[in-house]
């Protein structure tokens, strides 16, 4: 006579073995949850082989809120670098640099939308009015040529604002503006944010932001299309 289980999975017209590879997909899906839920450390890569820019930009979670660790080299140019965590992660089938289109807008789900009149001054004045993405507006942009003049940069802040935690980075990405590779056009440089298991040592540079309730301005998000035009 045939098993129960085998019984009841042909009640249900699932064989034995399917149901057993969804199982093993379910918990597989709920552990990279987990893991990405209690991970305290993320860190995006900046290694584009077609790129300039080497090195990591590592997201903490500390008591005070979250801290940004950036140790960058090959940095140039007469620009500024702005920056920011973006809502998608890269799609690797585009090429460099229209992958960094792909990234999609800034990661702002309180909507404070750095298009809308009057963002530059409120994010300036407080903090948590920023997009949580816009590191730039929270820390600073990059100097143009590093913090040395000769292309390196390193800087450790801490975001205390709680509009932006590791479990907010992970799964998108960091794109950072304005990098001259010595054509006329400035582009971005772009790297996915993934968990990490050690937490990196701190930089001797630190910045604070001070807490403050996240604003109440709203504005729609929408995904971008990779153009055939770089910035």
């Amino acid at each position: 006579s045939p098993r129960r289980d085998d019984v009841i999975m042909n009640e249900f017209r699932i064989p034995r073995i399917q149901s057993k590879k969804m199982l093993t997909i379910v918990v597989v899906v709920l552990l990279c949850n987990v893991i990405i839920a209690s991970s305290q450390v993320a860190v995006a890569t900046f290694n584009n082989a077609n790129g300039v820019i080497r090195g990591t930009v590592t997201f903490t979670n500390v008591t005070s809120g979250l801290q940004v660790n950036v140790l960058l080299s090959g940095l140039s140019g007469n620009l500024s670098h702005p920056w920011h965590v973006h809502v998608y992660q890269l799609n690797s089938s585009f090429g460099y640099p229209l992958v960094c289109d792909t990234a999609g807008l800034h990661f702002d789900p309180f909507y404070a939308n750095i298009s809308s009149t009057n963002y530059t001054s409120r994010c300036s004045a407080n903090k948590s009015l920023c997009e949580a993405g816009d590191l730039a507006g929270k820390f600073g942009v990059i100097p143009a040529n590093g913090t040395d003049g000769n292309g390196d940069f390193s800087a450790s802040y801490v975001d205390t604002t709680g509009t932006l935690l590791v479990s907010d980075c992970v799964g998108r990405s960091v794109v950072i503006h304005n990098i001259f590779t010595g054509s006329p056009v400035s582009h971005r440089e772009c790297a996915n944010v993934y968990a990490a298991l050690t937490p990196p040592t701190p930089s001797s540079t630190t910045a604070a932001l001070t807490p403050t309730t996240p604003s109440s301005t709203t504005a729609a998000l929408t995904p971008t299309t990779p153009s055939s035009t770089t910035a």
